[in-house]
């Protein structure tokens, strides 16, 4: 079922874009179970979370690794197409599950997401990483969608880490390659994307591909969504100085393979040993 739901065309516009909209790959079954999740989370957050709304305007949460503590966040990494899903785009042949981002933009939250690549923050190197932002609200430009710079993820470039709802750079991270470019300086320089989702559709994206997000100015409609994140075959462990949302190190070797027990493999294509 789910090597139906990605198409060898699908995973090659995402190999080249390094973003692509899947459109209802998801069961009202499973946007139920991470509805009751994301509740619950909100109700007892974990010390990673995080609230990055500006001057009280509305609720910008976020939260990290609800699978280690949540059951709802469990099944679904664990049970859902998820992993699968961006295998397939990948074409990896195992994933393994290295983190879940809870984002939600309540109405009224007046701060955007700002311009950024995910694999700086991140303890890996490698081409294979893919997350899946996963709505579960309808989602416009107007309630928080995300954008994309297609194609970013293939200038071979790392920018420096933001804090994602000020736009700041990350004093205690590496130098990388300098500041990500303005790219709202002078969008028509750059090939821009961005999509409308329903409940049920979902985004994959690079690692390194650039994106943000624009606020939520809607007076009644939430933005609530889940970034589960996958690493693939050429994924190795990368020690880095900033890593936010780890909450403890594993007894990883750099260099070397990332499969332990806190970033579990989740998915292997027949006939791959373990």
């Amino acid at each position: 079922m789910t090597q139906a739901l990605v198409s060898a065309e699908m995973a090659e516009a995402w190999r080249r874009d390094g973003a692509l909209p899947l459109r209802g790959v998801f069961s009202d079954d499973w946007l139920a179970l991470l509805r009751e999740g994301v509740d619950r989370a909100m109700a007892d957050p974990s010390p990673l979370s995080k609230d990055y709304a500006r001057d009280g305007q509305g609720r910008f949460f976020t939260d990290h690794h609800m699978h280690r503590r949540l059951e709802p966040f469990r099944k679904f990494t664990h049970e859902s197409p998820a992993a699968e899903i961006c295998a397939r785009l990948m074409g990896a042949t195992k994933v393994n599950l290295f983190d879940e981002h809870l984002l939600v933009k309540e109405p009224g939250t007046d701060a955007p997401t700002y311009w950024h690549q995910d694999l700086p923050y991140f303890e890996m190197t490698g081409t294979q990483i893919c997350s899946l932002w996963i709505p579960l609200d309808p989602v416009t430009a107007e309630t928080g969608a995300m954008k994309f710079v297609r194609g970013s993820h293939r200038w071979n470039r790392l920018f420096r880490p933001i804090r994602i709802g000020e736009g700041k750079l990350v004093e205690e991270s590496e130098e990388y390659d300098g500041e990500a470019p303005d790219i709202d300086a002078a969008p028509d320089e750059y090939d821009i994307a961005i999509w409308d989702y329903a409940p049920g559709d979902c985004v994959a994206f690079h690692g390194a591909v650039l994106h943000g997000a624009t606020p939520n100015r809607s007076s009644t409609v939430r933005r609530r969504a889940l970034a589960v994140r996958f690493a693939g075959d050429d994924v190795r462990w990368q020690p880095r100085a900033y890593i936010p949302s780890v909450p403890d190190r594993p007894d990883l070797e750099p260099g070397g393979p990332i499969d332990c027990d806190l970033y579990p493999v989740l998915w292997r294509a027949e006939g791959v040993e373990a």
